[in-house]
């Protein structure tokens, strides 16, 4: 029996395990643009010992179902920088990487050696024919995802969406990669404010209170398994002499 509750105390303490590295990667992109906080969908299983066919005792054993993104919109924060660009409303920009298209809300951009329109992490900015090139002058962006270099228009930044729930596959960060079995589609309508970022929609107070309730249970799971392991100690040792 002893054995048997340290087993279920241990089983328990996994998801407060895994709740505190996703609390932690939350935290850690709290300043990250366009980042969607991460969260776990618990299971609790009941289940019942029993002795000769009778009930003696009951209980339930918290177990991880699956992890979850909340895509829930962040606040749209002004940069004032002619490079920074959010979507308000849904949708994604599509960036090329060396493992095909994904996708993300940052709009942090910058302008790589080659002229090329790039994410913080250099994959190239899509647009409706392709990765974008900036040759001098200065960009705009109309709401509607056109750009022009001094009035010049070069093409629209790719924006798509996706069937909700989403199924996307969070890579790092912010950049998401779609499965195989589910296909992108024109967002509609699509309204992107140049100057401007979105923002995490991590609660960091919240987080932060998340982190503490469950660093506490987990740590009271420890000592717990520590009683029952000092119980078993003493009973294996009274076993002998007993005997």
């Amino acid at each position: 029996m002893l054995i048997k509750g340290i087993q279920k105390i241990a089983t328990s303490m996994v998801p407060r395990m895994r709740m505190q590295e996703v609390v932690a990667n939350n935290l850690a992109n709290a300043e990250t643009a366009g980042f969607k906080k991460d969260s776990i969908f618990l299971r609790y299983v009941k289940e019942q010992q029993g002795l000769n066919g009778k009930l003696t005792s009951s209980w339930e054993t918290r177990m991880i179902d699956k992890l979850y993104t909340d895509y829930t919109e962040g606040a749209l924060d002004p940069t004032s920088r002619d490079l920074d660009f959010a979507i308000q409303g849904d949708g994604f920009f599509a960036v090329q990487t060396p493992n095909g298209e994904a996708y993300t809300r940052n709009g942090s951009f910058s302008i790589s050696p080659s002229g090329q329109l790039v994410t913080s992490d250099n994959y190239s900015v899509l647009t409706d024919g392709g990765p974008l090139t900036v040759q001098g002058g200065k960009l705009t962006i109309t709401s509607t995802g056109q750009v022009y270099v001094d009035n010049a228009m070069l093409g629209t930044l790719k924006v798509v969406d996706f069937a909700k729930p989403y199924q996307l596959q969070k890579v790092n960060g912010s950049l998401y990669k779609a499965p195989n079995s589910v296909s992108p589609t024109q967002a509609s309508p699509v309204v992107v404010r140049q100057g401007y970022l979105e923002k995490s929609n991590v609660d960091v107070l919240r987080e932060m209170v998340d982190m503490i309730d469950s660093y506490r249970t987990f740590e009271t799971g420890q000592r717990m398994i520590q009683i029952q392991d000092e119980s078993l100690g003493k009973a294996v040792n009274d076993l002998p002499r007993k005997a």
